[in-house]
């Protein structure tokens, strides 16, 4: 008797979940997150930003990434159009990838933050709590570029001679009164500068909040830059805040995070998008006479369990692809499959429970920033002209930068114009590959001297007699000797095979460049192999 099939499938699990947590991140919250009347406008939109820490744009080798504040400015201005009553509002850094940025990169990421501030007042950003490295370039640049972006910088619980921080905000839209408050949590306060004072975050918040309320403040929003933890035990600490806009207090490095549903602390509604631009946060408040306490409408604490159920659904579907494949036992299969059915109607059940709407009631969709969104014009040429500048700038500044000279009896960089010399089969192939025309990609663009671009577009690069940002000849594109090693000893001495990686670890394409978010989670060097490697390689 077959003991049915053995789930040894750790690849394929770990990309049906990823697949899933994708797929919630799309239409997690859109399935639910209906208004009652498609004819009917919310008197209030509410659109969410949170962390987008200096991610202008998604940078990847793929199609369709996630990203880009030319994608959402287009979608943001196309929304308005239909609910012209909208605000944007923010919680965490948003103007740069780290709190601190070695003098290197400083000037670039100098040009970003304008750019992205320039951009933040095409879309109308009202406000937000900044994060830790919002303050990279110091104080006084974070003044300026919040004054260019027109956003309001609120951040009751801390204050600062050269920040012009704000405890709260007023809006007054559609004859709504809304009022916001910010504060932040960052924990050990990394790259905050030493001139500010720093008190409790409960305390400001309570401060604020009844000073929105004496402003006649109708609906009250916080802004919360903080660990989640701590800022789901503010919300209880502080209630009668309608929505909470959470956010990291700081980021770092390139890392995209996976969404996370929204979830109610007493009658409140935390939401946080996704860092990086990733995702666009919408909140829609329909307002019933004088009532401004709003119900569920969306089904918002049914998420997490959709969440789970998406996920054991699409680890189920492939299993069950696989097992078709290797011909399991039809009984067990049939009982997966009867699994899978009952999986999939009790999915079918939580999206045809209607959320109650009576009285005031809100609504919350993820929008996924992706370039069907379209492009803003105004904000994509002013992304071409932050890239010219860039590549201008660099050109000059790192004209004399050298890479590392080579030590004694070590191998250089030859180029692949010395490789196919001896393996012209290989170098054929190579160049019908994508990894020879990578530096091209860059050069069309104006970012071959970008310091976020070239690294994975040339060979050898910042290692000992290879490249640098500048100093590029002969070893352009991605080629023989990024995998292979050095190859100066190896021409020289061709019969010795230490003196050259013939195989090399494919785990270091994942490493080196191949990693989220410059592709996407299901990327797999297994299967991109075949366009890596041809003929005379072996495999």
């Amino acid at each position: 008797m077959s003991a049915g099939p053995q789930i040894r499938l750790p690849g394929l699990i770990l990309a049906t979940l990823a697949a899933a947590a994708m797929a919630w991140g799309c239409n997690g919250c859109n399935s639910a997150a209906k208004p009652p009347s498609k004819s009917e406008t919310p008197n209030l939109r509410l659109y969410l930003l949170a962390g987008i820490a200096g991610a202008i744009e998604p940078c990847g080798c793929v199609k369709d990434m996630l990203g880009g504040v030319d994608h959402a400015a287009a979608y943001l201005a196309a929304q308005t159009r239909t609910v012209p009553n909208q605000l944007v509002v923010g919680a965490g850094p948003m103007l740069f990838s780290d709190p601190s940025i070695d003098a290197d990169h400083a000037k670039q990421a100098e040009f970003k933050a304008m750019a992205l501030a320039e951009s933040f007042r095409d879309i109308g950003l009202a406000a937000w709590a900044p994060g830790a490295n919002d303050w990279a370039l110091g104080a006084e640049r974070l003044s300026e570029f919040a004054k260019v972006s027109g956003a309001k910088l609120l951040a009751a619980n801390l204050k600062g001679a050269t920040t012009p921080f704000e405890a709260t905000a007023l809006r007054s839209v559609n004859g709504l009164k809304v009022g916001f408050a910010g504060v932040v949590v960052a924990g050990p306060r990394p790259n905050l500068p030493s001139g500010l004072d720093y008190e409790s975050a409960r305390d400001a918040l309570t401060r604020a909040q009844k000073a929105l309320r004496e402003q006649g403040a109708q609906l009250q929003v916080a802004l919360v830059a903080a660990p989640r933890g701590d800022a789901l035990r503010l919300i209880e600490q502080v209630p009668g805040f309608q929505l909470v806009v959470l956010g990291k207090p700081f980021d770092q490095g390139e890392n995209n995070d996976e969404p996370i549903p929204p979830t109610i602390v007493g009658n409140t509604l935390a939401a946080q998008a996704p860092n990086h631009l990733q995702g666009i946060g919408s909140v829609d408040l329909f307002v019933r006479g004088d009532d401004y306490s709003f119900a569920d409408g969306t089904g918002v604490e049914k998420l997490e369990k959709k969440q789970s159920l998406t996920t054991r659904i699409a680890e189920l579907e492939g299993g069950i692809a696989e097992w078709e494949k290797t011909g399991a036992n039809q009984r067990d299969l049939a009982a997966r499959r009867d699994d899978l059915k009952k999986l999939r109607e009790e999915l079918r059940a939580l999206d045809e429970e209607a959320p109650a709407t009576e009285g005031s009631f809100y609504t919350y969709e993820l929008v996924d920033v992706r370039e069907s969104l379209g492009v803003e014009p105004k904000v994509k040429g002013r992304l071409a002209a932050y890239y010219k500048r860039v590549n201008q700038h660099n050109r000059e500044v790192f004209k004399d930068k050298l890479p590392p000279p080579v030590p004694e009896g070590e191998a250089s960089y030859l180029g692949v114009e010395k490789c196919a010399a001896c393996h012209l089969e290989e170098a054929a192939f190579w160049k019908t590959t994508r990894h020879a025309k990578a530096y091209e990609t860059l050069v069309k663009d104006d970012k071959q001297f970008n310091l976020d671009c070239v690294s994975c577009h040339v060979t050898g690069y910042e290692k000992p007699g290879g490249t640098t940002v500048t100093h590029v000849q002969g070893l352009t594109d991605v080629q023989c000797e990024t995998c292979h090693g050095p190859g100066s000893l190896h021409v020289a001495n061709p019969a010795d095979p230490k003196l050259i990686q013939a195989v090399p670890d494919r785990a270091f394409c994942a490493q080196a460049c191949h990693h989220p978010p410059h592709v996407k989670k299901d990327w797999s060097v297994d299967a991109a192999w075949k366009h890596i490697v041809g003929p005379g390689h072996g495999g």
